[in-house]
């Protein structure tokens, strides 16, 4: 890549870059274009290349050619990073390709010549990690205006459009409705050294879901308007939490979360449409985050105990009446309490080796009959679907059975599943 940093002289551009004052009224200054308000724009990254043009601004039309160099400044992003308490990382060189690093903002205009940016490749980007490339204004020569100091830096924020396979939990590629016996095959619980759980006092839990169409009716109806997502817990389900979408009483778009802290529940979700469901409990407090919103909160205290990771409802009978009409993917469990930031930073995906990541079944295999799971953890947390277990008795005894539900595994990947971040 032919952008290259003097750091000599990037080594004399202080956090004052970042943080000083703005441009006084009527004061003639040159900046960064796009940093008036906050210095972090958005690059979409749908193909590659993709490409950004970065340009200068006067605050005045220049009373003669005013050459303005830029320089990618990678030393920038831990310079925000620690001023914003934020943790992005620098674009890596392999991905870039930038060129025209000089410009001229030209005598009796207000805007420079730009300087290219493009993204050539995505492969360098690791997932779960939110990029930034810092272009910073080095020189500036000709005429009487200085930089401002706060808009000397502008960050372009990779925002990658990410399309990925996903399991669905309805059985069929057709129509998104169906009669009992048909749906709801796809549920099971997979279990790891099943009678001794580990505890988890403080945790997160995450899984991304899509729903077709939420159902209408009642208890009476087959099947019901309860849809059963997803439960992380332990083989007695003694400290259990689960997500269902439309509890009896409560519209039948409100997600329920389950569990020994009670319900609680979050409202007004779209069909057609992935969200990011998020438990992140504290030691008092559990939040529901949507998308890395807050949605609702349940307060009381328990250590979670995990040795078992379930899809859709296992009582027999139960999984044609309460099957999840809709899409999986990125399910993870964490041993500590996420922030909401952290969220967000992992709406598409997270570092398999981050802190604190115990299990993470990405779905994304969109073959096979085997869940791996990326973390650090490894082949320990994998879910091999042609060993799972389901209770034929519907007594809720939890006396599982070894089965084989493979047949009913069904890969998805189209339109819908894509991810911007």
């Amino acid at each position: 890549m032919n952008a290259r940093i003097v750091a000599g002289f990037l080594s004399l551009l202080s956090l004052c870059a970042l943080s000083c004052k703005k441009a006084d009224f009527g004061e003639q200054v040159i900046l960064a274009t796009g940093t008036e308000v906050t210095p972090i724009v958005k690059f979409t990254v749908q193909n590659t290349p993709s490409e950004y043009l970065v340009t200068a601004t006067a605050t005045a039309k220049a009373t003669q050619d005013i050459t303005v160099t830029f320089a990618l400044d990678t030393a920038a992003v831990s310079r925000y990073n620690k001023q914003n308490n934020t943790t992005y990382y620098a674009v890596p060189d392999s991905a870039l390709s930038i060129t025209n690093l000089t410009t001229v903002i030209k005598a009796g205009t207000s805007a420079s010549t730009p300087v290219s940016v493009k993204i050539i490749s995505t492969s360098p980007l690791k997932d779960g990690r939110s990029y930034l490339v810092p272009m910073s204004i080095t020189t500036v020569s000709g005429g009487n205006m200085t930089v401002l100091e706060s808009s000397r830096t502008i960050f372009l924020r990779i925002a990658r459009v990410i399309g990925f396979p996903a399991v669905s939990m309805n059985n069929a590629t057709g129509a998104t409705t169906g009669t009992p016996g048909t749906r709801g095959h796809f549920n099971a619980a997979a279990l790891f050294d099943g009678k001794n759980p580990i505890q988890i006092p403080n945790f997160t839990l995450e899984i991304k879901a899509l729903c077709y169409a939420f159902r209408a009716g009642d208890g009476n109806t087959n099947p019901q308007p309860i849809q059963s997502v997803v439960d992380w817990g332990d083989q007695e389900e003694t400290t259990t939490f689960g997500l269902r979408y439309g509890e009896l009483g409560t519209p039948n778009n409100a997600l329920e979360l389950t569990g020994p802290l009670g319900a609680a529940f979050a409202y007004n979700f779209n069909a057609n449409q992935w969200y990011m469901l998020t438990l992140a409990y504290d030691g008092n407090n559990l939040i529901i985050y949507v998308d890395g919103v807050p949605a609702a909160t349940a307060t009381g205290s328990v250590v979670f105990l995990f040795s078992r990771m379930q899809f859709g409802q296992v009582w027999d009978g139960y999984d044609t009446k309460q099957y999840f009409n809709g899409r999986v993917a990125e399910t993870r469990i964490w041993n500590r309490c996420l922030t909401a930031s952290e969220i967000k930073l992992n709406l598409c995906g997270a570092d398999p080796n981050a802190n604190g990541l115990i299990a993470y079944w990405k779905l994304n295999e969109g073959s096979g009959t085997i869940f791996h799971n990326s973390a650090s953890t490894g082949s320990k947390y994998d879910m091999d679907w042609t060993k799972v277990y389901w209770d034929p008795t519907a007594l809720g005894d939890d006396a599982l059975v070894l089965a084989d539900k493979s047949q009913y595994l069904i890969w998805t990947n189209d339109a819908l599943n894509t991810c911007s971040q």
